[in-house]
């Protein structure tokens, strides 16, 4: 079975959001990475240039920096 990438985000209120990914196999959680927006536009690059898929993680990478900007707004 291969494995399964999820991520979701984390805002805490004293820190900026990060994206959480977690990579599952058979249910299990077998890896796990935090990034924030800075790190995950590295890591995109950094996996696009080793020709991996890209999708989840640029999908991550536009709700933080949605995330941003709506934090900017209530401030």
């Amino acid at each position: 079975m291969n494995e399964q990438l999820t991520w979701n985000l984390r805002r805490e209120a004293t820190a900026s959001a990060k994206a959480c990914f977690y990579w599952k196999k058979d249910g299990q959680i077998v890896r796990s990475a935090e990034f924030t927006r800075p790190e995950l536009e590295a890591e995109c690059e950094r996996l696009s240039e080793a020709g991996t898929d890209v999708t989840q993680f640029a999908l991550a990478l536009i709700q933080l920096a949605l995330s941003r900007d709506s934090q900017q707004e209530y401030r």
